[in-house]
């Protein structure tokens, strides 16, 4: 191949990746939208978001927690989770991201048609939710 050749396939293959990059941004943008207004179904509101997706961020949290910001007791306390002492920062995306996910399964659960005991339970395991997050700042 020439010179000439490498270069046009290398601008094509950019403008095919910011393509993608600016497609796949939109479809993320509108994910988060809809989660937000209760408009995704409230068991993968709950099981992917709440449950999956929480876990990842978590576990993200955590490895920040002990890697980045040589926090020790974080490492002692994983089979059982203390925000206490965890970083001011790390504090407040905690409380945004718990902000976020209990506010869209609580509105997918509004939205919801089924069965009744599923938006109780879920409302009950949300309330919970809540309630334990007193223990960030206070132990």
């Amino acid at each position: 191949m020439s010179k000439g050749n490498i270069f046009l396939i290398n601008k094509y293959m950019k403008i095919v990746c910011l393509y993608i990059n600016k497609l796949l941004g939109l479809v993320m943008k509108k994910l988060i939208i809809n989660f937000w207004y209760g408009q995704i179904s409230l068991w993968k509101s709950y099981w992917i978001i709440g449950e999956l997706v929480n876990a990842i961020v978590i576990f993200l949290i955590i490895n920040i927690e002990i890697r980045y910001l040589n926090n020790i007791h974080a490492n002692e306390l994983l089979p059982f989770i203390n925000f206490y002492n965890f970083s001011f920062l790390n504090k407040v995306l905690i409380i945004i991201w718990t902000t976020f996910i209990t506010v869209g399964i609580w509105r997918a659960a509004e939205n919801y048609k089924g069965n009744f005991i599923w938006i109780f339970l879920t409302l009950l395991f949300l309330s919970y939710r809540i309630f334990t997050m007193r223990m960030i700042f206070f132990n």
